[in-house]
């Protein structure tokens, strides 16, 4: 038998997957905490009146900060909490457990594939380690999981996008490299729903996310041409420049270089294993109810104009 939780904790619900989440959570009618390292802070995800319609309560926390965490775990009585990875956050899942949180629905990644054994993944790997990390120290306070691990975020790709030109000009690496472009709404759902809903009795549950087609860059781009009406002009970079464009915009070097060293040298099987992608396309249904969002969905629903 499966457990239900009436009182949650969302940590992170300004983020474009925890808003979703948290509105799903309190739709299943649960208590839902948001927890924020400034309560006063807007949250874009979450209307005024859905936050007022809905069962929902601010308290201030910081995940780089156990005491904080504690606090307001201890404040909430929620035993169940939604996460996402942050740098220097593993004193805080200890005080998670101290405060009483049974259950966790964290934000992984699919990067971290099938085959591989969290506890061997090396460092040179930036962003499976870092999630993984996170994976482990759930494992050793010993927190019931269930570990959300999506695939490429269809919002990437606009990161690309520059529209202070005229015409806009998207500037990309490994045009024709394709990705799943998976809806952060689809995966707020889904965490939402074991959130409120745990999976099973099992310590750790790990589910893939990925959109419903493999679509190239160029193909991308193509649909927010039409949706949009744009004319956009697709300048190709190679893999030194374009990491170079990303960390002037602030994204960190590790991050960057390790995204681009996926595209440019990884096989697209080991990405989306044949035997696997459509299981995880499925699960967003299963796991939430609700159909995935198709890319072109996804664009029109942004409003990009």
């Amino acid at each position: 038998m499966t457990t239900q939780y009436s009182t949650v904790i969302v940590f992170g619900p300004t983020g474009d997957v925890g808003s979703i989440a948290a509105l799903e959570a309190s739709k299943r009618g649960a208590k839902v905490w948001l927890a924020m390292r400034d309560p006063s802070k807007n949250i874009d995800g979450i209307t005024k009146v859905q936050e007022q319609q809905g069962s929902f309560h601010r308290i201030q926390a910081d995940l780089t900060n156990a005491e904080s965490v504690k606090s307001a775990v201890q404040q909430s009585g929620a035993k169940a909490a939604y996460l996402y990875r942050v740098n220097g956050m593993e004193d805080s899942i200890q005080a998670m457990k101290d405060a009483g949180i049974e259950y966790v629905v964290f934000l992984s990644t699919s990067v971290i594939l099938p085959s591989q054994d969290i506890r061997q993944i090396p460092q040179s790997d930036v962003i499976a380690y870092l999630h993984a990390k996170i994976e482990i120290a759930l494992e050793n306070a010993s927190i019931a999981h269930t570990a959300l691990r999506p695939a490429f975020f269809a919002g990437n790709v606009l990161r690309d996008l520059d529209r202070s030109k005229w015409p806009w000009e998207a500037r990309v690496v490994h045009a024709h490299w394709p990705s799943d472009c998976i809806a952060p709404r689809d995966i707020g759902r889904v965490a939402g729903s074991v959130l409120v809903d745990r999976p099973s009795s099992t310590s750790k549950e790990i589910i893939y996310l990925a959109g419903p087609q493999l679509i190239t860059s160029i193909e991308q781009w193509n649909i927010i041409k039409k949706v949009t009406g744009q004319t956009i002009e697709i300048v190709q970079l190679g893999p030194e420049e374009y990491t170079q464009e990303l960390v002037s915009k602030g994204f960190a070097p590790p991050i960057v270089k390790d995204l681009v060293r996926y595209k440019g040298e990884v096989e697209i099987e080991s990405f989306y294993p044949e035997q696997f992608y459509k299981e995880w396309v499925a699960n967003t249904k299963k796991y939430s109810g609700y159909e995935s969002t198709t890319f072109e969905e996804y664009i029109r629903a942004r409003g990009l104009a």
